[in-house]
């Protein structure tokens, strides 16, 4: 399923996604045709078991003035695999837009994997863009730390994974989407 999506003028809208390992492909199209267009995509990836998916972010900045953030933030375990494709595109006309793209993979175990893609294209200049991109396992000096202050190797490994997700769960809007995702975190992995 593709999600298409446009931001207008001076619209400024919060996107929380999650996934869990239901879907296997998710697409969003996300066009910011105005003047004052703002976007903040929020996407938070739980994945165990074979848990696989495929996942395709494309921001278009249309017109000047124009914001986006991107931050997806995933936590792997078991087999669980994630591809991760964002491109932030900035047309010709679109001065002064700003851009930011991250994708952030924590891996679980040996068998999970991910693979994260940040793209930019830039056909206009007098622009702010950036982009970054981590994947990577839970240090083992972290885990032994933690465990040598009395907690277990699980909790350990729980206080990393709030530790990498709490400032990312603070952008969520309050409400539902948050409560649903912290939720899941503690079920998920």
């Amino acid at each position: 399923m593709i999600n298409n999506i446009i931001v207008k003028q001076n619209e400024e809208l919060t996107l929380p996604v999650i996934w869990t390992g239901e879907e296997k492909e998710i697409n969003y199209n996300i066009a910011l045709t105005k003047p004052g267009a703002k976007i903040n995509f929020l996407m938070l990836l739980l994945g165990n078991n074979d848990n696989k998916v495929i996942i395709n972010v494309n921001i278009i900045h249309e017109k000047p003035q124009t914001v986006s953030k991107v931050v997806v933030k995933g936590v792997l375990n078991d087999y669980a695999n994630v591809d991760f494709n964002g491109l932030v595109k900035i047309n010709k006309h679109s001065k002064l837009s700003n851009a930011w793209l991250a994708a952030h993979l924590l891996l679980l175990s040996e068998n999970a994997k991910g693979r994260a893609v940040p793209s930019l294209e830039i056909l206009e200049n007098d622009i702010k863009a950036g982009h970054a991109t981590t994947v990577g396992k839970v240090n083992d000096t972290e885990i032994f730390y933690l465990m040598s202050r009395g907690l277990s190797r699980k909790n350990a490994k729980q206080v990393i994974i709030q530790g990498f997700l709490s400032s990312f769960l603070d952008e969520f809007p309050n409400g539902t989407s948050k409560k649903e995702a912290l939720k899941k975190i503690k079920y998920a992995i």
